[in-house]
């Protein structure tokens, strides 16, 4: 028995959607944080080292632009296109690297190369420009001022000359982690992605296999059983029928003996009939299958409930004395398995009563219609011996037959009452309304 992988357990959707809002909300005031000190760095932003009115619009858009990062996943262009704009207006590039993320992970393939070389050419020519502009117009310098108390006027927005490097370095290496984590970490995660979708076909695909081989399985065994029923079955009713119609022809002056042969042969040639039939549908695999919406295989024409006369006739043929009501209506609109299925528990209902009492009349009641579904009821006396203070049935068989009658019952929703009721044994089936053809 093979063992399956448990999938791991799925976070609820609310859950879910809660995390990547509030993921959304830290983004987004950290953004504006830093986009605001990217703004320091513009010149044109400030007036006599205060705030003019252009800087505050551009702080006013700031809060805009970066609310576009709550539709980083499902429309990662969007804030790709603001983030853009950012870098190439004063080098704030973080809003586009996130961009540029979502897209490496989630794009198709074409889009997200695209878009990581546009990325990157502006993240790199924000950065060059950054290095080559005087330090006090990089952002980073903020780091490095004097302290304001110790110097006065315009001197208190320049860094030292020996931090002129530092600030470089510190801009070319924020280049190079944002890059880094843009690209690296959003192209380790798309390929995890493409790792799951494939286990995930490979997974139904050895589910499928997997159920493959057992229908090959289940399929040679109906198989083995077919030819075994075949081989077993087939011979000894073509030699019951030979001899049925040879005893036939030998006993012209014994009308009974000849008309017992007859039925006799009659009956073997319809068992070899079902065998055939039986055979089929053992290969096949419909046996089973009570769905009226599928067409199972044509079953032989005694196999019907048109032919329930018949089957009463060849029991009467033995000897049995069969008391027979059978109103059938409808029948055409009736399902061809229950059809079938209703044919066969009379069938062995009747077999039963002939083997558990022997010589006994039988009643037959069957009513069958589209509104009132279907009505079986075979009772037969019990047999009365001499040593047994009451009646009973005989001991022949194993009760497969009335195992049977159940199963059958139940494939198609019915219910079964079979037992002793006083001196009778009774077999009550009884199946829903079936709907009428239109």
């Amino acid at each position: 028995m093979s063992e399956h992988p448990v999938p791991p357990p799925t976070i609820p959707r609310g859950v879910r959607i809660a995390g990547s809002l509030l993921v959304g909300l830290i983004v987004y005031l950290f953004g504006i944080l830093t986009s605001s000190m990217a703004l320091t760095a513009n010149s044109w932003a400030f007036a006599e080292g205060e705030l003019n009115d252009t800087g505050l619009v551009a702080v006013l858009l700031l809060f805009l632009v970066w609310a576009l990062v709550f539709i980083r996943r499902r429309w990662p262009w969007g804030p790709f296109i603001a983030g853009a704009l950012l870098t190439a207006a004063w080098g704030d590039a973080l809003l586009l690297l996130i961009a540029v993320f979502h897209l490496v992970i989630r794009a198709p393939r074409r889009q997200a190369i695209t878009a990581s070389a546009v990325g990157t050419g502006l993240v790199v020519f924000a950065t060059v420009r950054m290095c080559l502009a005087p330090p006090e117009y990089n952002p980073f310098s903020i780091f490095f001022l004097p302290d304001p108390a110790q110097v006065s006027g315009i001197e208190a927005t320049i860094p030292p000359d020996d931090s002129h490097l530092a600030i470089r370095i510190i801009t070319v290496a924020t280049c190079l982690i944002g890059l880094g984590a843009a690209l690296g970490v959003g192209a380790l995660l798309r390929r995890t992605k493409r790792m799951r979708a494939v286990e995930s076909v490979a997974q139904r695909e050895a589910l499928r296999n997997e159920s493959l081989t057992a229908e090959i399985a289940r399929q040679s065994e109906r198989e083995l059983l077919a030819r075994e029923l075949h081989d077993t079955l087939s011979h000894r009713l073509s030699v019951i029928s030979l001899h049925s119609g040879a005893l036939e022809v030998g006993a012209q002056t014994d009308p009974e003996v000849a008309s017992t042969a007859s039925a006799l042969r009659q009956e073997a040639r319809a068992s070899l009939a079902d065998l055939r039939h039986l055979v089929g549908d053992v290969r096949e695999g419909n046996l089973s299958d009570p769905r009226p919406q599928q067409e199972p295989s044509a079953p032989p024409s005694r196999a019907t409930m048109t032919a329930l006369p018949q089957l009463i006739a060849s029991v009467q043929s033995t000897g049995t004395h069969v008391r027979p009501l059978i109103i059938i209506q409808d029948v055409e609109s009736c399902p061809p398995a229950l059809d079938r299925t209703v044919y066969r528990i009379v069938q062995e209902a009747l077999t039963n009563a002939m083997k558990h009492a022997p010589g006994s009349p039988v009643t037959v009641d069957i009513a069958v219609s589209a509104a009132g579904g279907v009505q079986i009821s075979v009772t037969n006396p019990l047999i009365r011996t001499p040593d047994a203070l009451e009646p009973q049935l005989a001991s022949t068989g194993s009760g497969a037959g009335l195992v049977g009658i159940r199963e059958r019952t139940d494939m198609f929703g019915g219910e079964a009452s079979i037992g002793v009721r006083g001196e009778e044994f009774h077999v009550v089936v009884s199946f829903p309304p079936f709907p009428p053809q239109t």
